[in-house]
């Protein structure tokens, strides 16, 4: 019995087809994952362009100091109250925000913790510009400028945190 060459041809055909769409499947799939950790990577390294800035603004001044000079003049000067300046430090976290889960599961709570406490200092400084904080006395003025400094430290360290947490992702320091 003899198998007729249109069947070992069609039979030859198939096979080569079949391996051709495994292949093509097994691409895109790694094309994919290239293209997942390209983005990984680039939302990591947009965040952490983000949070440098202001933690070398923060590292500009000794901030305890900051508060001893500030607290001192509130006691000497009872109507004297610092300007606190409005502050925007999360524009690309809020942009990748939807995305966060695309970060790696030992970045996100350090990112996550950082950019709440800088939500937390924007909600004080929103509060200190207002008029209410005016009329409070001053022990009370001087505890909320105490929580806005006290703050900004913390927000120095989660931020190193995060930048760290980052930078092992990343297998480099930035």
């Amino acid at each position: 019995m003899s198998i007729d060459p249109r069947l070992i041809a069609a039979l030859i055909g198939a096979g080569v087809a079949s391996a051709g769409w495994v292949f093509k499947a097994w691409l895109d799939k790694a094309q994919d994952q290239s293209r997942r950790q390209e983005r990984v990577r680039d939302v990591q390294t947009a965040l952490v362009a983000e949070i440098l800035p202001y933690l070398e603004a923060l590292q500009l001044f000794d901030l305890t100091d900051h508060l001893e000079q500030v607290v001192d003049k509130m006691r000497r000067q009872p109507e004297y109250f610092p300007l606190v300046p409005t502050e925007r430090n999360d524009t690309v976290f809020r942009a990748v925000l939807s995305e966060i889960h695309v970060l790696p599961e030992p970045v996100i709570k350090p990112v996550v913790r950082y950019y709440s406490q800088l939500f937390a200092i924007e909600a004080l400084i929103e509060d200190l510009r207002g008029q209410g904080v005016r009329n409070l006395d001053g022990d009370a003025r001087e505890a909320m400028y105490t929580d806005y400094i006290s703050m900004k430290v913390q927000a120095l360290k989660l931020g190193q945190n995060a930048v760290a947490a980052i930078e092992a992702q990343l297998g480099r320091r930035l």
